[in-house]
């Protein structure tokens, strides 16, 4: 029997085996680059063919800018994934230094490198003239590579603005979302119309521009009677409320409020002029809000919809309220006078004496009643515990999002605000709607019961019901069902009845998802049941 040589196939160190592996990162500034990905990746892959580095993972910002790490899910996973000890790599591959960041100040820059570099993970920049090895000529090089890109970000700001300007100052559309009751047409280079833009549509030639119009006809009637009302003597809040009432859609898909009305109340386009400039935030920084002489006004660049003797009537009333604002501790004196004389407080009691400040007032410097109610010491007969947990019930909402978001196929990105919670789209048309339902004790059956509501505005699709325990601060169960399984009208129900009435209840927000990944796939048209 002959002799063999048998050769075992050796396995390469851990170490040695994680410095041949790297992760990529790349990144482009908006989503008008559209080759951009593809050609750093291009690079990349030169790269690491010529280095024999073999790329394991891909970390991708689209449509971000380099100026801030804030949003950049790309780089903040990758640094994440660093720090932990997930990073299954010894190398992170850049195009160039400007792909890793433009941040304005260069030590930010240098920061999240020294992070991975701690780590054991070199980042290296492909297209670089210089090689990342930690030599001091390397760092001289890198570090000027950082100020240009810093000082360019700077430069095309300015450009970008000075650019802007000018259209604006000819009563083009420059950028930014039209208020309720307008809406922007694309023009172009000859004048003729394209057509008019759905939200989140852009333009996609640079020759092309963008004209403000009028919108709908009720929507305009809405907008001039917002005016009437505001210049006849109504309040923002009362105005906001009103149209709830009457089941008034606005632009956002959100029920009306007092901000959203003095928007509109502020807004010179509904007077014909294009405004630009009101506010600036350069890049990236602390939004400012500009002086009205700093502001570019294209005139006349659309069809009036608000007279201007109303719109100037209406900014009267709102300069008069600024300069005769009462302060604080006067609101508190009055509030302290009131509550002696009427013996108990209340947003109407407030509202129905001649000459005192408005409910509404006290709200909006205080940020509630009742917080004004506490800094004179008093203590209103109603329980209002309820609201103190209004946040963390949003938060439960916009957390059980996002879980849903990630983890469901076909579940919209983003979650669309409703004053009862929240919903999601899916891609088939339908929804899935999110409610928190907060507990409270029954007094003839003495026990806990829920209060479950379909809504009169309940979107097609889902709900989830998110039942909340004794003290309504953690979840009980999960409740899945369809939308028409929820009462039209608010229905009491024990714990007892909700057992027997709904079977998909889930303990958790993981067996939610699960349930749900299930309930999309067995029923893909949800929308037409």
């Amino acid at each position: 029997m002959g002799t063999e040589l048998t050769v075992q196939h050796a396995k390469l160190p851990r170490r040695r085996e994680r410095e041949l592996r790297a992760a990529q990162y790349v990144r482009m500034s908006t989503d008008r680059q559209q080759y951009s990905i593809a050609n750093q990746m291009a690079v990349i892959a030169g790269y690491a063919a010529e280095h024999r580095l073999t790329i394991v993972r891909t970390y991708i910002d689209e449509g971000i800018s380099g100026l801030r790490i804030n949003n950049r899910r790309g780089l903040i996973g990758l640094i994440r994934d660093v720090q932990s000890g997930a990073a299954d790599f010894g190398n992170v591959l850049v195009r160039d230094v400007s792909r890793w960041g433009r941040f304005q100040d260069t030590d930010e820059s240098a920061y999240y490198e020294f992070i991975c570099k701690l780590s054991g993970v070199k980042v290296l920049y492909c297209a670089e003239v210089f090689d990342n090895d930690g030599s001091p000529m390397s760092g001289l090089w890198k570090n000027m590579k950082r100020l240009m890109a810093a000082e360019d970000s700077r430069n095309q700001s300015a450009k970008v603005f000075a650019g802007q300007s000018r259209i604006a100052g000819l009563g083009y559309w420059v950028g930014g979302r039209p208020g309720f009751a307008l809406r922007r047409e694309l023009i172009d280079a000859t004048g003729k119309s394209r057509g008019f833009l759905e939200h989140g549509q852009q333009k996609a030639l640079q020759t092309d521009r963008v004209l403000l119009r009028a919108g709908p006809p009720d929507e305009i009637a809405v907008v001039r009677w917002i005016f009437e009302s505001f210049v006849g003597g109504k309040e923002e809040t009362a105005i906001a409320r009103e149209l709830n009432a009457r089941g008034v859609a606005n632009h956002r898909r959100v029920p009306w409020n007092l901000q959203m009305i003095g928007r509109i109340l502020r807004n010179e386009n509904y007077t014909g002029n294009t405004v630009y400039c009101r506010t600036s935030n350069y890049l990236r920084g602390r939004r400012v809000i500009n002086a009205k002489a700093k502001w570019i006004r294209g005139v006349a660049a659309l069809e009036q919809i608000v007279p201007r003797n109303v719109f100037d009537a209406a900014q009267r009333i709102i300069e008069r309220r600024l300069r005769h604002r009462v302060s604080s501790d006067e609101l508190l004196k009055i509030l302290r006078v009131l509550q002696h004389r009427l013996g108990t407080l209340s947003h109407n009691a407030i509202n129905r004496v001649k000459g005192a400040p408005s409910a509404d007032l006290y709200e909006r410097r205080f940020g509630s009643l009742r917080n004004a109610y506490a800094l004179i010491g008093y203590v209103p007969d109603a329980d209002y515990s309820y609201l103190d947990t209004r946040g963390e019930r949003a938060n439960l909402i916009k957390q059980l999002a996002a879980e849903i978001i990630g983890r469901v196929p076909g579940v919209g990105p983003d979650l669309i605000a409703e004053r009862a919670g929240g919903c999601m789209a899916v891609k088939d048309g339908s929804f899935v709607s999110l409610r928190v339902v907060r507990s409270w004790k029954h007094s003839q059956r003495h026990c806990l019961a829920w209060t479950l509501r379909r809504g009169s505005k309940a979107r097609p699709g889902l709900a989830v019901m998110v039942r909340l325990d004794e003290q309504n601060r953690q979840p009980v169960d999960f409740i899945l069902t369809s939308v028409t399984g929820l009462p039209e009208r608010p229905l009491i129900m024990t714990e007892a009845v909700v057992k027997k009435r709904y079977r998909l209840r889930f303990k958790s927000a993981a067996e939610l998802i699960h349930g749900l990944r299930r309930k999309l796939a067995r029923e893909p048209r949800l929308c037409s049941h």
